[in-house]
């Protein structure tokens, strides 16, 4: 279990809690007032929407995520008038579920709020097809869910009053919380040298894709153009871009350090402890920086000043360490360490300068007005709904899946009058994912969670618990189902199972076979969504992966050349450099998880699983190299003493450049020229270096070896190419 310490920190971050407790009180206040008032068929209508609503995820503004939740309120309420009118007939039914599904299925994948929107407007149209009736009942129902919506936004926005400004400190503390848990991971990796293999991926690269992906998110949320368009109005917007300005600068000086690192710690002289306390010290600060940006209460930034103190103190004996390593250029390679730790103390103070002016003596509403007025006026792009109406389209294939299989479970109900027969499709529609893994994980959490619901609910029945009890018991799952449904999928659907068997008792006795059904059909509609998953349209990773390693392939290569037309002496700026490494990190991230999701599929549809893990493994080495050199060269212009490695860049370029056609080329028979022609561009490598690389080893060690591994991974990357090419043909 967690310590509470640990829950308190991760709520700083994500507020599961705060989310949890808005949800269970907009569904049952709702209930309380029906109990009240002997209206309690409106009271749950409007209760589940407003807890549907309430549980949806919309990251950025509360202006556009009140914009989202009225399209979804408005798109819940037709869809519920829909299902009633629907209810009659069979089939009229199944073919409206169908359509509906359809659409479902593209804003699924629009945004993280896709799925719950989905959900949430589809759910309401399966329960109202068990309400059947005419246009009056119809308009009712409108109006209930209507109501739903409506407080599901009044929450919404009594939450951005309280904090105006937290959706963009939150995007930004998590950016710095990601670059906490990477520093762990490196901290970790120190405890256990051994663990990590050279060729794949690791924890650490994986944590370090995960900083770009946070990375990502903020930039998508607040821009620097705008941040500079409301610093007048609210300067910490401003200052909020510097610190993820800073982060990302950070990261790239981690990423230098850890190439710098990498090379000697398999030496038995270096001092591995003293380094894992600098990682440690480090992360710890890192975490507590992210806390302050959230919360800049006094004792917050005081704390961080205290830890960076404390790292300090680690990097200096830790360098003193490292000097006195019996190797003949130590020296050296400590001047490039120590160059790197210096850029990074320096960029963590930087960070705390700003954090220090927002030490407020005091609080007033002018502050508070100006934090609303820039989070209500901070423009944000509307994520429509993009409906790319062909068959080779992933969002397509997926949309045409769920409309198959939710129009299956509709079938199956409606015809056979089975009772509580909607949650067959409703089981179809949240367990069917886009990726067949996802479908399998989704499907077995789902079953574990509503067997022990089942158990816990029908004995619950058997107490025949008083009134206030029982909505005191649906109160307190509706809580826990909140708080758990992103963390652990089968915890929530146990307390959602009880939920509903406990909600079912508030309106009229209820016995075990409720339960029984309850399990049944999520059986049924598990293996539907699998059978769905499986037999209907799959788009396997297999065919999406080499599109995306040759895009990363791609970038890395313009990033390559960026970087050799710095060393021929063209002046260079972060800003320049940026969009370059950017591409490649995002490349590489977008690689990546398509290998996360094939390690899911069946085993058939996973060829070459382990040499794709290699070649991207070669991928983000290469890019973490020319980020070390860009950083360098950025930092110290050394332009002038190695101009002479632009021949070697070339070299290198050609290299990759090849690779990238070969991988484009797979399908077709080996072609003798190309393999020929790189093999002179290696050979041509090799007698270059062996007289530029001796000229500059005296003074500038480091780049002999930075340049050595480059080589060593694009030949690597290469050799796993045509490893791959040759296993295929």
């Amino acid at each position: 279990m967690k310590s509470l310490y640990q829950i308190i920190l991760n709520e700083y971050f994500e507020p599961a809690m705060g989310r949890a407790v808005r949800v269970t009180l907009a569904f049952v206040l709702p209930l309380i007032g029906g109990l009240l008032t002997g209206h309690m068929g409106e009271a749950v209508w409007i209760a589940l929407t407003a807890q549907l609503l309430s549980n949806v995820l919309i990251p950025g503004s509360y202006p556009l995520k009140i914009l989202i939740l009225s399209g979804a309120t408005l798109a819940a309420a037709i869809c519920a008038m829909l299902g009633t009118m629907a209810g009659h007939h069979w089939l009229v039914a199944t073919l409206l579920m169908m359509v509906l599904a359809f659409l479902g299925g593209f804003v699924r994948q629009t945004g993280n709020f896709g799925p719950g929107i989905t959900i949430s407007v589809l759910l309401l149209y399966l329960l109202t097809l068990d309400h059947p009736g005419n246009l009056h009942t119809a308009l009712h129902l409108f109006a209930w869910v209507s109501t739903g919506g409506l407080l599901a936004i009044g929450f919404t926005v009594l939450t951005w009053a309280f904090v105006p400004f937290s959706p963009f400190r939150r995007s930004v503390a998590l950016v710095w919380k990601a670059l906490a848990d990477w520093l762990h991971a490196f901290y970790e990796q120190q405890l256990q040298p051994h663990a990590a293999q050279p060729e794949v991926l690791n924890p650490l690269d994986e944590h370090e894709l995960s900083f770009r992906q946070a990375m990502n998110d903020s930039m998508e949320w607040l821009s620097r153009k705008q941040a500079l368009s409301r610093a007048r109005l609210y300067r910490n917007v401003y200052q909020l871009v510097e610190l993820r300005r800073l982060a990302s600068q950070l990261a790239n000086s981690l990423s230098a350090l850890r190439t710098a690192v990498e090379p000697y710690q398999h030496d038995e002289q270096f001092p591995r402890e003293t380094f894992s306390y600098l990682l440690d010290n480090l992360s710890r600060t890192t975490e507590r920086l992210a806390i302050s940006i959230i919360s800049p209460r006094r004792e917050n930034i005081y704390l961080t000043h205290i830890g960076l103190e404390r790292s300090r103190h680690s990097a200096n004996l830790w360098i003193e360490q490292l000097n006195a390593m019996p190797n003949a250029s130590s020296f050296k390679i400590t001047e490039a360490i120590r160059s790197i730790v210096d850029i990074l103390f320096h960029q963590f103070e930087e960070a705390l300068q700003i954090l220090d002016s927002w030490i407020s003596h005091r609080t007033d509403f002018t502050l508070f007005l100006r934090q609303f007025i820039t989070s209500a006026s901070i423009p944000q792009t509307i994520p429509w709904v993009r409906f790319p109406m062909s068959f080779q389209s992933f969002i397509f294939r997926y949309a045409l899946r769920l409309s198959l299989a939710m129009g299956i479970g509709v079938a199956i109900y409606k015809y056979f009058h089975i009772p509580h027969g909607y949650w067959l499709a409703m089981t179809t529609m949240i367990v069917l994912q886009p990726e067949f893994g996802a479908t399998l994980q989704k499907a077995f959490q789902r079953v574990q969670g509503t067997l022990g619901g089942v158990i816990v609910g029908t004995m619950l029945l058997w107490l025949h618990l008083p009134l206030v009890i029982n909505l005191g018991i649906v109160a307190l799952c509706s809580f826990l189902m909140a708080y758990f449904i992103q963390r652990r999928y089968a915890i929530a659907a146990f307390f959602i199972t009880i939920m509903v068997i406990a909600l079912f008792h508030l309106l009229e006795p209820v016995n075990w076979q409720l339960g029984l059904i309850r399990l049944l059909v999520t059986l049924g509609g598990s293996a539907l969504a699998l059978l769905g998953g499986y037999a209907f349209w799959p788009y396997w990773e297999k065919y999406r992966f080499p599109a995306l390693i040759r895009q990363a392939i791609a970038a890395n290569t313009a990033y390559l050349q960026f970087i050799a037309n710095a060393l021929a002496g063209q002046r260079i700026s972060f800003q320049q450099l940026l969009p370059y490494r950017r591409k490649a990190e995002i490349s590489n991230q977008n690689a990546f998880l398509s290998l996360r999701r094939m390690q899911e599929e069946p085993e058939i549809h996973q060829q070459f699983l382990p040499d794709y893990f290699i070649m991207l493994g070669h991928q983000i080495r290469i890019t973490r190299l020319l980020n070390t050199m860009a950083l360098h060269i950025l930092e110290t212009n050394p332009v002038e003493e190695l101009h002479r490695l632009k021949n070697l860049f070339d070299q290198l370029h050609h290299i990759i450049q090849q690779t990238h056609d070969t991988l484009a080329s797979m399908d077709q028979p080996t072609a003798s020229p190309m393999t020929r022609q790189t093999d002179e561009w290696m050979k041509t490598w090799r007698s270059l270096s062996k007289e530029i690389l001796t000229d500059i080893s005296s003074h500038m060690p480091w780049w002999v070896t930075w340049l050595d591994q480059l080589y060593r991974e694009i030949i690597g990357l290469y050799e796993t190419v045509w490893r791959i090419k040759e296993k295929s043909t």
